[in-house]
């Protein structure tokens, strides 16, 4: 049975394993090694992630069968956005599964978990940045019916990255 549980800071371990791990198994075929590598090393590092554990406008879950991870959620809210956002606005920054479990419905039951912050924290808009180039992801979020609002860069190294930012505005009548 899956469990969506929040992530504490005696978890910081697990938490910087399960996010070089997918984020290396997502990109890492189509960049290169050093592109990688730079980026892993700042955006999980220990100081990092601590820092983001500890801020109260951001959210991790793990998702758990028994005392496997499987994957995991990161949400931001306010100033932890990583754009200027309205104060009504969620941020889905990461939706990751380890890839020997995707396709098994993991991913949808993140998604309700931020869908079920935002409401949570009277949210009524969910927003993401997802690489271009990643068409899993984008089929992924068009289903749930988000739609591009814009994009931005996404620095992966020295290698500048267009990411699309996608939206959704929330009905509380609808659970997708």
């Amino acid at each position: 049975m899956l469990k969506i549980k929040p992530v504490t800071l005696n978890q910081l371990a697990q938490l910087q394993e399960i996010s070089r791990q997918t984020f290396l198994d997502t990109f890492g075929s189509d960049n290169t090694t050093t592109n990688m590598q730079a980026y892993l090393d700042e955006a999980y590092s220990t100081k990092k992630l601590t820092k983001e554990l500890r801020d109260p406008n951001s959210f991790f879950f793990f998702a758990y069968s028994d005392k496997t991870i499987l994957g995991y959620l990161k949400l931001n809210v306010n100033n932890a956005q990583t754009e200027k956002m309205p104060q009504n606005a969620l941020e889905v920054e990461r939706i990751y599964v380890k890839k020997e479990y995707k396709h098994q419905g993991i991913g949808i039951k993140l998604f309700q978990k931020a869908l079920d912050l935002a409401k949570s924290q009277q949210k009524n808009t969910l927003w993401l940045g997802v690489w271009e180039n990643n068409p899993v992801a984008l089929k992924f979020y068009n289903k749930l019916g988000f739609e591009q609002i814009g994009d931005h860069i996404f620095q992966l190294g020295d290698d500048p990255q267009r990411d699309l930012i996608m939206e959704k505005r929330l009905d509380p009548n609808r659970i997708f």
